[in-house]
């Protein structure tokens, strides 16, 4: 019973707070502290946030320092960095969890100076286009549906406005934490519910599974498909950029395997590695890539106790059961080919777009257009953006790498000395 947690508070509804723990959100009663905010950090004990806790980040830097397998690891990067002392070694990751464990755990400032960490477009709200956002926006407004998505989705800001809006209007945009939910809304309520599906491979599996289900008994139900896949978008960044190495997501190696990953770097010959999440796991991947620079055979999969060659077979029939894959714009990237997964012609009832013959409607300039999230999402230091915590912040976001839990801005800003 001695066990306490810190989290981020991300929602207030009376006593209530919506925490997040490193990704996992749980309710937490904030009985114990009525004066605590939206974006603070609180010590939550057997259900009840206890405290507020004033320096985050110089907590979780602490627990790096002394660690002794974490000093190990920094020792022996260290020595490796030092063959490398006449160049600067640029290793990209591809997931807003590493961004957030290399922020939130100080792990830029304990690197030697010439290894720079940049955080690449692993950000699946940031990455969504707005026109896929808009659709969800037309289905509301011209067909009375019940709208789902996930909470960081809602805020985004597009040229349309945001969902956040629409929903203060009167719309009705609800929330939910998995799929599973608005299928059982669908399921139970009286009006059609179109469901706004975002994520990568991690999450396409599951909005597969409801559309299968969805198909045998609740026809009230369907999806505006935003699902991108990572390879696209690595060769993307290898083919423009000056990377040395990559740090691979691994909760989607989880779901693929290492195939996608094998294929991608024997094509552009580049040292990556399948990494975890926590700090050590991190630290032990960057040390992994400069191995691999040294010439060093070494293993490339450093998140085996969750990564298998094969991945999940399971996930992966699921996917390719119900999706097939077309050329999408990424926001703020560009046109990616075959990256965006939409229903194949079996479920295409369950299409949204197809069902309600949804159209994205007219505008003007976005209202984001001075935001700089082509260049975060490409590995830019939020802090080089004018407008970082001065004309954008999370309560006025200009763009959605200021929105999302996963978009670098939002982290830097709430965690950061990055």
């Amino acid at each position: 019973m001695c066990v306490a947690t810190v989290g981020l508070v991300v929602e207030i509804q009376g006593q209530r707070a919506l925490v997040d723990f490193s990704g996992a959100l749980r309710e937490v009663s904030i009985a114990l502290l009525p004066q605590v905010k939206i974006d603070d950090h609180v010590m939550v004990h057997a259900g009840f946030a206890a405290e507020i806790v004033q320096d985050v980040s110089k907590l979780y830097r602490e627990m790096v320092a002394s660690d002794a397998r974490a000093g190990q690891i920094l020792d022996a990067i260290g020595e490796r960095a030092k063959k490398f002392s006449d160049r600067q070694i640029r290793i990209m990751n591809f997931c807003g969890s590493h961004e957030h464990t290399t922020v939130q755990y100080g792990l830029r400032e304990l690197l030697p100076a010439n290894i720079e960490l940049l955080s690449g477009p692993g950000c699946p709200v940031c990455v969504t286009a707005a026109e896929e956002i808009a659709l969800g926006m037309e289905a509301v407004w011209k067909n009375d549906v019940t709208l789902t998505t996930f909470g960081d989705l809602v805020r985004v800001p597009t040229p349309w406005g945001s969902l956040a809006e629409l929903r203060a209007s009167g719309g009705d945009v609800r929330v939910v934490s998995d799929v599973q939910q608005a299928l059982r809304l669908a399921r139970t309520g009286k009006k059609e519910v179109v469901h706004l599906a975002v994520g990568f491979e991690t999450t396409a599996p599951a909005t597969a599974a409801a559309v299968v289900e969805a198909a045998a008994e609740v026809p009230s139900f369907s999806i505006i498909s935003a699902h991108r896949v990572t390879p696209p978008a690595m060769r993307y960044i290898l083919a423009n950029h000056a990377v040395e190495g990559v740090l691979c997501p691994g909760h989607v190696a989880m779901i693929t395997g290492l195939g996608p990953f094998h294929a991608i770097f024997a094509d552009f010959s580049k040292p990556y590695v399948i990494c975890g999440f926590t700090p050590l796991d991190v630290l032990q991947g960057i040390l992994l890539l400069l191995q691999q620079l040294a010439g060093l055979p070494v293993t490339r999969n450093q998140y085996a106790y969750a990564v298998r060659e094969e991945g999940n077979t399971v996930a992966r029939n699921l996917m390719n059961e119900a999706f097939s894959l077309t050329d999408a714009y990424w926001r703020h990237i560009d046109v990616l080919p075959a990256s965006r997964l939409v229903l194949r012609e079996k479920y295409q009832y369950f299409d949204a777009e197809y069902r309600f013959a949804l159209q994205v409607p007219p505008v003007g300039k976005e209202k984001g257009r001075h935001c700089l999230c082509e260049n975060i999402l490409q590995g830019e230091n939020p802090r080089k953006c004018p407008h970082f915590a001065t004309g954008c912040t999370p309560a006025q976001p200009l763009g959605p790498c200021m929105v999302s839990r996963e978009g670098a801005c939002l982290i830097c800003y709430n965690k950061g000395r990055s």
